[in-house]
């Protein structure tokens, strides 16, 4: 027996706040039983719900099994299992959604021999009985927190088990490799042909192949899960935050003519062609006249550091600055650290003082994206520039199969090591029994990434990310 199978949880499975409709869930053997302590219909009258068919709904009330008072009107969502979430039998109570409503409600269930469920306990139910494996749990979180229509598509497609088809694909090929290798050993006196090492070098190539291209696709795994981190940099009066109101398509950063508005860094999210771009509008970068400005300054250099990509902006209708000089220094420290950046020349529509080509000698650079916030042009051609930087370098699969943790690449980076020890060892000769262990090896750090071999601490890391209802 498993050690949760006696244990019954309930908790509130829709967000804290006022809303239509609020939803309690309850899982596990007893979930119908304790259901049925507090359901009644319309007429106050017990109801037995092990008659109901599964899968089914039924109006009534929820009362307190004590005195009988009514807590409120319910639909009553029944689903028995072996065909539900958790793989156990599910009771959710669709009710009015008020927060201090659906509490009462709760308490009640937990008076009548529930528990109140982990964050991600009903999803890691359904991984520990089988019905999801790891990476589809992952999956599951990803959905949720899903930014974009690009990263939700990813986790429809992980939940489906693209991965997991993937991976039992590897982990089946290592299987037949290790099956020839070991049957001629294990059995001596039996007529089984001899092992063709050539063949299997070849074999083990092909798979160290895929496994090297499914780990090349975790940086597009992570730009569609994470988003890109992105700032803004540029002196004062440049257009930072018209660029930033432009992107955003609303009016969230002060603008005014007058240089040093922005005193302090503003955040937003945006969705640039279905990539989310986590985008930070900071002060001009100047020397500080105020410990204000100080403070600016150290916030903004704090998100240089943290940044996926840096959008530097230069003024066209000035000559470079002083401030201009301290931006390309940024830029240059930057680069170093192998950021991405996009270099902007923005108010196209006055006349020219700005030295381009000692701006591009100065930046090492050949092209710019060249805009006018005030005309509203090149902004589309700074979209696609956006999406074309972050994407430079990335391995976008065609098949759709991806990474998007680290988790997961560093199973994939142990079973690509393993299986070049293999290659090494058939190179040198090794005695046949002594290349099984480097290819169990990898067996196992695939089977890490769907589930099939990996520590509960590993697993209760992965779920406690969840919210708690789900």
């Amino acid at each position: 027996m498993k050690f949760w199978e006696n244990d019954t949880i309930a908790a509130i499975s829709t967000p804290i706040g006022e809303s239509g409709i609020g939803i309690v869930r309850l899982s596990g053997s007893k979930a119908i039983g304790i259901a049925q302590k507090i359901f009644r219909d319309k007429r106050l009258k017990k109801m037995n719900l092990e008659e109901f068919p599964t899968h089914t709904a039924r109006y009534g009330l929820i009362v307190d099994p004590n005195n009988e008072e009514i807590i409120d009107e319910t639909i009553l969502i029944l689903m028995k299992k072996p065909k539900t979430y958790t793989r156990e039998d599910i009771v959710e109570f669709n009710c009015h959604g008020g927060i201090l409503l659906l509490r009462k409600v709760l308490d009640t269930l937990i008076n009548c021999g529930a528990r109140i469920a982990e964050p991600g306990e009903f999803t890691k139910r359904a991984f520990l009985n089988g019905r999801i494996d790891l990476s589809q749990a992952e999956a599951v979180i990803d959905l949720i927190q899903a930014k974009t229509e690009r990263s939700l598509k990813s986790s429809l497609a992980q939940l489906e088990g693209n991965l997991k088809i993937k991976v039992n694909n590897l982990r089946d090929k290592l299987v037949e490799i290790l099956a020839e290798i070991e049957a001629p050993m294990d059995f001596p006196d039996q007529d089984i042909k001899e092992l063709n090492i050539i063949e299997i070098q070849r074999r083990v190539k092909k798979i160290l192949k895929e496994v090297t291209m499914l780990l090349n696709t975790l940086d597009y795994g992570k730009i569609l899960r994470e988003g890109i981190n992105t700032v803004i940099i540029g002196k004062a009066n440049v257009g930072k935050s018209s660029l930033f109101n432009t992107l955003l398509k609303e009016s969230r950063a002060i603008v005014t003519p007058l240089p040093g508005t922005t005193r302090d860094t503003i955040e937003e999210l945006i969705n640039i062609k279905g990539i989310a771009f986590r985008i930070i509008d900071t002060a001009g970068l100047k020397n500080p006249e105020n410990v204000i400005e100080e403070i600016s300054l150290k916030r903004m250099r704090k998100f240089l550091d943290k940044a996926d990509l840096i959008l530097a902006m230069f003024d066209v209708n000035t000559p470079l600055s002083e401030e201009d000089m301290e931006i390309i220094q940024e830029i240059n420290k930057s680069r170093e650290r192998n950021k991405k950046i996009i270099i902007i020349e923005n108010k196209i529509d006055l006349k020219e003082r700005i030295e381009r080509q000692k701006l591009f000698e100065l930046l090492n650079i050949k092209e710019s994206v060249k805009i006018s916030l005030k005309n509203h042009v090149g902004v589309e051609q700074l979209e696609e520039e956006l999406v074309n930087t972050v994407f430079k370098g990335t391995i976008i699969p065609n098949n759709g199969v991806i990474i998007n943790n680290i988790r997961q690449a560093d199973a994939l980076k142990r079973t690509k090591k393993g299986l070049e020890y293999v290659l090494d060892g058939i190179k040198k000769k090794i005695p046949y029994d002594l290349l099984t262990i480097d290819l169990k090896d990898s067996l196992d750090s695939l089977g890490e990434i769907i589930g099939e071999s990996v520590n509960e601490e590993i697993i209760d890391n992965i779920f406690s990310r969840f919210c708690i209802g789900k």
